[in-house]
C-alpha cells in the first residue's frame, strides 16, 4: 500500500487511525495546525490544507492510495458563543473549503486515490425517525451541522460528475481514551479517578438521564477504513445503532474504581444545554450490510478503557 494521508491527525480519530496503519506498517502522512507527522520515505513537509496550491503539490507528488479528512471546526453547545461571523468563516474554512482542496487536487492529479470524508450526526438535526439511516432528512440546526452537510453534498458532487472515490462517514458520538477534556465522557471518567485519588469530591452533571448512541472511536476508525476499502463510493451511517444512558456509563466507570457512583454524583440544571445528540440514534444496517463492519466493544468496555488509561496518566 502506498502513503495514506491523515488530516486532523492529532484528534481522537486521527490518532487512533494512525496507530492501525501503523501495525499495517504502512507509511502514513499526518497533518494538523501547523503540524506534521510523517512515516513517509519521501515526505515529511508541512502542508497549510487551506491553500491549494500546497494541497496539489502534495497529491501530485504522493498521489496516496486513500485521504481521510478528519479535520473539523466545532463549536461546542457549552462554549461561548462569541462572533457568529467568524465562527461561519472558521467552519466553512476548515470544514467545507479545506475539504475542497483536496476533493480537487484528486480529481485533477490522481483519481485512483480514495478519499473519506467525516461527516456529522448533527446533519439531521431533530429528525421525526427514531432511527435514523442514509435516506432520512438532512435538518442542519448548528453551523458545524450546515458544514458538514456541505462536505457531505460536495462529496457526492465530485463523485457523481467525475468519478472521484469520495465516501462519506456520518458519523454519530464516539468515544476512545484520546477525548478532550471538554467531552463529557472525558469528563466523568478523569472526575471519577480525581474523586478516587482524594483530589475532588464529586461530578457535576447536566442530565444524568440523557440517552445517546455512543460507540467506541476505534471501532469506528476501522469503519472508515472498511468504507475505503469498499468496492464502490458512498454514504454510510457508522452507529451503534442503540441508545445508552449517561447513567450506565457513569456506574460502570465507577464500578471500575469500585466506588459508587451515587455517593459522588450531582446534577445541575445550570449545565443542561439543548444537545440534538440526546435525540439521535443511527441505523448502522447498510455499512454492516455491504463491509461486515460491527461494533465490538461494549459500554462497560469502552469505561474500563477509558478509566485504566487515565490512571496510567496519573502514575
Amino acid at each position: 500500500m502506498t502513503e495514506v494521508i491523515i488530516v486532523g491527525s492529532k484528534g481522537q480519530d486521527g490518532q487512533l487511525l494512525k496507530e492501525l496503519f501503523q501495525r499495517r506498517k504502512c507509511p502514513t502522512i499526518g497533518f494538523d495546525v501547523d503540524f506534521v507527522d510523517s512515516t513517509s520515505s519521501f515526505w515529511v513537509e508541512k502542508v497549510d490544507v487551506t491553500d491549494y496550491a500546497q494541497v496539489s503539490q502534495l497529491i501530485k507528488q504522493v498521489k496516496p492510495s486513500q485521504v481521510y479528512y478528519l479535520a473539523a471546526h466545532h463549536h461546542s453547545s457549552e462554549d461561548q458563543l462569541g462572533d457568529l461571523n467568524d465562527l461561519v468563516k472558521k467552519s466553512y474554512k476548515v470544514n467545507v473549503f479545506s475539504y475542497l482542496n483536496f476533493l480537487d487536487s484528486i480529481r485533477r492529479f490522481s483519481l485512483g486515490t480514495k478519499i473519506f470524508y467525516a461527516a456529522s450526526s448533527h446533519i439531521y438535526g431533530d429528525p421525526k425517525d427514531s432511527l435514523q439511516d442514509e435516506s432520512t432528512e438532512f435538518n442542519p440546526h448548528s453551523i458545524y451541522a450546515i458544514t458538514k452537510l456541505d462536505g457531505l453534498l460536495l462529496s457526492r458532487y465530485y463523485r457523481e460528475n467525475y468519478s472521484v472515490f469520495s465516501s462519506v462517514g456520518i458519523l454519530y458520538s464516539h468515544e476512545s481514551s484520546y477525548r478532550r477534556n471538554s467531552f463529557v465522557s472525558k469528563k466523568i471518567v478523569k472526575t471519577a479517578v480525581e474523586i478516587k485519588n482524594g483530589l475532588k469530591s464529586e461530578l457535576v452533571i447536566g442530565d444524568i438521564n440523557a440517552q445517546v448512541d455512543w460507540g467506541y472511536a476505534g471501532d469506528y476508525v476501522k469503519a472508515m477504513m472498511k468504507i475505503l476499502d469498499h468496492n464502490r463510493p458512498d454514504d454510510f451511517v457508522v452507529a451503534s445503532g442503540r441508545k445508552v444512558g449517561l447513567k450506565g456509563f457513569i456506574s460502570a466507570v465507577f464500578s471500575c474504581l469500585n466506588l459508587d457512583w451515587k455517593e459522588f454524583v450531582r446534577e445541575s440544571p445550570e449545565l443542561l444545554t439543548r444537545n440534538t445528540a440526546n435525540s439521535l440514534c443511527g441505523n448502522p444496517g447498510k455499512l454492516m450490510d455491504q463491509t461486515g463492519w460491527k461494533p465490538t466493544v461494549s459500554l462497560e468496555e469502552l469505561a474500563r478503557l477509558m478509566v485504566d488509561y487515565e490512571l496510567e496518566q496519573v502514575k
